[in-house]
């Protein structure tokens, strides 16, 4: 009962802490990721699975028969399965914020609990429970797993596959769920198919040939059956995943020093100057094993401009670094001054991960502009509406809570669009939107005046530019006003119906 007591203190803190905020709208730190993955999920009960057919669509709107062609937006750049997971809590629980991160969590604690059945083969079993702390409560693991739903899912099944993995001599049970836990990671995104490497990697070392290319295999086979996939249900979608692929590469990559820079900044932000700092300790005495792990981190060089611009895609290190940083204590376990320092890095981890895990969960951001803007839509809109948006959007977030068939011009772009996969039209400045006035049945416009006072987010302070909030004397604005049929006011939002 001991060996259980630290794994299962530990899983009562990390689980108790992301319930704070548990049912609010996602108006954290890249909680966008969560909006877009229940808008995606929702389509499938909308739609239904046979109309889907598995894939995962980004339209919003009650009567898909407002879109011209609502299969253009569907998004072809990872597997279906952490999409469809989470379509069946929404089914059985409900759509909501709550539904979805509740499901995340339990996810993270199945993975939480692979990586302790792990450890305990790939360190001393008597460390085995400072290891699972270090891995679930740095802020990379401890925030983002309620947040990055299919890395969530995939790291949870890669780790579940290595734990069965360093028992494979133990039993058939082993043997086969390993191939199944390969099967499933995969399906979710694409630290699964790093995880087949790492494994694969192993098997050849070890040299069973047979069964490193076997375990191989499912990465292919699974990368195939995408593939597959994507062609019975739009062709064109084969052209636009490999467009992506090369787009998120090192394509457009920030000078190396900017790159190293802002990679090193959130290592450090994410996984704590403590623990990298064990970590860097314990290197010189990693086993094998813990080394392989970090193939699971292979996003950071294949797709390094995703990578430099979306922090939580180092997600998957957690298990490398946890391991890592073990090994560093244990290094620094031998004299008293060497423990005194390693309980002095130890403590310097704790309190950062505090601060940083509990700013992330408790600090809501600008998504709220984009959050306020889509309840107004949703409310004085028709569900047969089309809406054009002239404020900065978001448009893998607002869609979720306006609910309508809604275009707008993400900040930093120049185009205008409905989804993110879908076409886009040029959009350099807001004035060029009235060209496609005519697409569109109402106009939103953000009033600086009233945003001041009804969005918390600017606190008293009026909109600055970046976020296109347009004063009366726009032209723009004015054109709006000379040819609407009608306009209402909703808190910091002005609609203008054009038909």
């Amino acid at each position: 009962m001991r060996r259980w007591a630290i794994p299962a203190a530990v899983a009562v803190v990390f689980a108790g802490a992301l319930f704070i905020h548990i049912g609010r709208p996602f108006l954290r730190h890249r909680e966008g990721v969560g909006a877009q993955y229940a808008i995606m999920a929702r389509n499938h009960l909308r739609l239904g699975y046979a109309q889907t057919r598995g894939a995962s669509y980004e339209i919003s709107a009650p009567d898909p028969g407002v879109y011209p062609d609502w299969r253009e937006y569907c998004y072809p750049n990872r597997p279906f399965l952490s999409v469809l997971i989470t379509s069946v809590w929404f089914r059985v629980f409900g759509d909501g914020e709550a539904v979805l991160r509740v499901s995340l969590l339990l996810a993270a604690l199945g993975a939480l609990l692979a990586f302790l059945k792990l450890a305990e083969r790939v360190v001393e079993p008597r460390w085995s429970g400072l290891a699972t702390a270090l891995f679930a409560l740095n802020p990379m693991f401890w925030y983002f797993s309620i947040v990055a739903v299919h890395l969530t899912y995939a790291l949870a099944f890669s780790l579940a596959a290595w734990a069965c993995w360093v028992r494979w001599e133990e039993g058939r049970r082993f043997r086969v769920l390993t191939f199944v836990f390969l099967f499933l990671a995969c399906e979710c995104d694409w630290p699964g198919f790093y995880a087949t490497l790492s494994i694969a990697v192993d098997a050849l070392i070890l040299k069973r040939r047979a069964l490193a290319a076997a375990v191989f295999s499912i990465g292919l086979g699974v990368f195939g059956l995408h593939l597959l996939h994507l062609r019975s249900v739009n062709p064109a979608l084969l052209g636009r995943f490999f467009a992506a692929g090369a787009q998120r590469s090192a394509e457009g990559l920030p000078n190396p020093v900017a790159f190293a820079f802002g990679e090193a900044r959130e290592l450090g932000l994410y996984f704590t100057v403590g623990l990298l700092v064990l970590a860097g300790i314990g290197c010189r005495r990693l086993p094998r094993r813990v080394w392989l792990l970090a193939f699971l981190g292979l996003d950071e060089l294949l797709f390094m401009r995703w990578a430099h611009v979306h922090d939580y895609l180092t997600y998957p290190l957690a298990p490398f670094l946890a391991l890592a940083a073990l090994k560093g204590v244990e290094t620094l376990w031998t004299t008293p001054k060497q423990r005194l320092a390693a309980g002095a890095l130890l403590a310097l981890a704790a309190l950062q991960s505090a601060w940083i895990t509990g700013t992330r969960l408790t600090r809501e951001g600008a998504y709220e502009v984009s959050y306020q803007a889509g309840l107004a839509i949703r409310q004085g809109t028709r569900e047969s509406d089309r809406v054009l948006i002239t404020i900065a959007d978001e448009r893998q977030f607002t869609p979720y809570y306006a609910d309508r068939y809604s275009a707008g011009v993400e900040p930093g772009e120049p185009s205008l669009m409905i989804h993110p996969s879908g076409p886009r039209f040029p959009a350099a400045r807001v004035e060029d939107l009235e060209q496609y006035f005519k697409d569109y049945t109402v106009v939103v416009v953000g009033d600086p005046e009233r945003a001041a006072s009804e969005i918390r987010f600017f606190k008293g302070q009026r909109p600055s530019p970046e976020f296109r909030f347009l004063e009366a004397t726009h032209p723009l604005r004015v054109k709006l006003e000379q040819t609407a049929l009608s306009k209402f006011t909703l808190g910091a939002f002005v609609f203008y119906r054009l038909r």
